[in-house]
C-alpha cells in the first residue's frame, strides 16, 4: 500500500495564481515602461530606487554610462529572494520570483517617449492606475512583486507594522532626492501616481491589515476544528438559532491578517459550501495576536 502524499497541490488554485501573477506584473511592468520611466517619474521599492541611481549616473557622465532598468531591478532583487527563501513562506517566495522574472523583462526595454507624450500629468495618472491595478492583482491571490516588499513583509510580521508604513519611508526618500535633484515637479507628479496606485490597489485589494470574520454554519465543531488547526488564528464558537429556520446554527469568529482571507474561504467551502460568511475590515487589533505567512 502506497503512502500518500503529506502535501496535497490545488491545482486550480495554483493556476489561477500563476495566471494573476502574470497579467499583474504585465500590467504593472507596462505602465512603468510606457508611462512612468520614460515621463522621468518614480515609481517605489526596488524599481525607484534603481531609476533614481540611473538618472543620477546619467546626470554625472552626461548621459555617456547607460545602466538597463530591468538589468539593475533584477540584481537588486536577488538577495532580497534569498532572504525571502530563508524567512518567509516558500510558495510566496517561488511567486514572488516569477514575477520578478516577467517584470525584469518588461524593464529591460526602453522607451525613449511616453505614450502620453509632454503630458506628464497624464502619464502620471496612467501609471499610477496601471500600478495599482497589477500589484492589486498579484496582492489578492496571495503574492508579491518582490523587492522591498519581502524584506517589509518579514518586518511586518515581527514588529506587527503594516508593510504600508515602511513603504512609505522609503518611497517618500526616493521622491525627495528626486525633487531635490531634478526639480519639484517630478516629485509632485511621482507623489499623485503613487497616491492613484495605492487608491486603485485598496479598491482591488483592501487597505486593511486585519479582518474579522464571521461564519454561519451547521457543523460548528468541524468548521472549528479545520480552521484552528489548518490556520495560526484561534476561534470563538457562539451558540445561534437561525430566525428563518428556526434551526440551531454556530456562529464562528476570527480575526485574521488580510493576505489569509483566500485560504479561509477555500477552508470555509471545503468543510461547509452553504456556510455564510462575513469579512470586515479591521483598523486595529490589541491583544495576542499571531501574524505570519502560512502555506
Amino acid at each position: 500500500m502506497k503512502k500518500q502524499s503529506k502535501f496535497k497541490i490545488n491545482i486550480k488554485k495554483e493556476l489561477k495564481t500563476i495566471i494573476f501573477v502574470t497579467i499583474g506584473t504585465v500590467i504593472a511592468g507596462l505602465g512603468i515602461l510606457f508611462f512612468i520611466d520614460p515621463a522621468a517619474l518614480y515609481t517605489g521599492g526596488v524599481t525607484g530606487l534603481a531609476q533614481l541611481i540611473i538618472n543620477i549616473v546619467n546626470l554625472v557622465t552626461g548621459g555617456n554610462l547607460m545602466i538597463n532598468l530591468g538589468i539593475l531591478s533584477f540584481v537588486f532583487q536577488i538577495p532580497l529572494l534569498v532572504f525571502g527563501y530563508f524567512k518567509l513562506n516558500k510558495r510566496f517566495v517561488y511567486y514572488t520570483v516569477l514575477s520578478v522574472v516577467i517584470f525584469s523583462v518588461i524593464l529591460s526595454f526602453r522607451v525613449e517617449t511616453p505614450v502620453m507624450g509632454n503630458d506628464i500629468l497624464s502619464n502620471a495618472l496612467v501609471g499610477g492606475i496601471l500600478g495599482g491595478l497589477g500589484n492589486g492583482m498579484i496582492h489578492v491571490v496571495g503574492a508579491s512583486g518582490g523587492g522591498t516588499s519581502i524584506l517589509f513583509q518579514h518586518w511586518s510580521i515581527k514588529t506587527g507594522r503594516s508593510v504600508g508604513q515602511f513603504q512609505l519611508v522609503l518611497h517618500g526618500a526616493i521622491i525627495l532626492i528626486a525633487g531635490l535633484i531634478f526639480g519639484l515637479n517630478i516629485a509632485i507628479y511621482t507623489i499623485v501616481s503613487q497616491l492613484i496606485s495605492s487608491i486603485v490597489l485598496d479598491k482591488i485589494f483592501t487597505g486593511y491589515n486585519f479582518m474579522k470574520l464571521e461564519v454561519v454554519t451547521a457543523n460548528g465543531k468541524q468548521m472549528a476544528e479545520a480552521l484552528k488547526s489548518r490556520m495560526p488564528h484561534g476561534v470563538t464558537m457562539i451558540d445561534a438559532i437561525g430566525a428563518y429556520t428556526n434551526q440551531a446554527r454556530t456562529v464562528l469568529y476570527a480575526v485574521i491578517s488580510v493576505h489569509e482571507m483566500q485560504r479561509y474561504l477555500s477552508i470555509i467551502k471545503e468543510v461547509d459550501p452553504a456556510a455564510f460568511v462575513v469579512m470586515t475590515g479591521v483598523q486595529k487589533v490589541e491583544g495576542k495576536f499571531t501574524k505570519r505567512i502560512i502555506d
